[in-house]
């Protein structure tokens, strides 16, 4: 069994500037996870554990939905948060018009007898998970001064069905296979 999801990578430009923001989350002293800078990506469809046999039919559906699929560019600004009822969650950037929504939809569309998952999730960049309520008043203050912040614009030029292995030190991501957009 791999446990897999589909994603875009992100350009090394706009690491460049996420790395600006995770220093002043540190040196605020937000008690966050912050997801290690190699590991940024845009999740596309979230697998999990899926058996060998299953990859060429995943594969398959993976080209089906991007035949046609031009390359395009995504823009990052703004920050904001997904919440329990109780606290702050995730930490993410958001993307400002783009077609990534669309394409999200038709993946998860030819992905749907994968793992079907309930409501239609907006594109986002996961940056941080809150491992507690410590400093709340100062996540929200970053939130409200990074919330128009421009992180870059690049182009997506592929989509990459990645593996997921979890470890002691986090995740490791290993590419299974690239689709290169037209």
């Amino acid at each position: 069994m791999k446990r897999l999801f589909v994603a875009i990578s992100i350009s090394p430009e706009i690491k460049e500037n996420v790395k600006q923001l995770y220093a002043e989350l540190v040196k605020k002293g937000v008690d966050l996870k912050l997801v290690k800078m190699e590991n940024l990506h845009f999740t596309l469809k979230f697998l999990g554990n899926i058996s060998e046999e299953r990859i060429s039919v995943i594969e398959e559906s993976i080209t089906a939905a991007l035949l046609g699929q031009k390359s395009f560019s995504l823009s990052l600004r703004g920050m904001g948060t997904f919440s329990n009822k109780d606290r702050i969650t995730v930490v993410w950037i958001g993307v400002v018009d783009s077609p990534l929504a669309l394409l999200m939809k038709k993946i998860s569309q030819k992905l749907e007898f994968e793992r079907k998952k309930e409501g239609e999730d907006a594109p986002h960049l996961t940056i941080a998970r809150v491992k507690s309520g410590k400093n709340p008043q100062w996540l929200k203050e970053i939130i409200s001064e990074y919330k128009f912040k421009e992180f870059g614009t690049m182009v997506v030029e592929k989509v990459v069905l990645y593996e997921s292995e979890l470890g002691k030190e986090g995740a490791k991501y290993r590419v299974v296979r690239e689709f290169s957009l037209e």
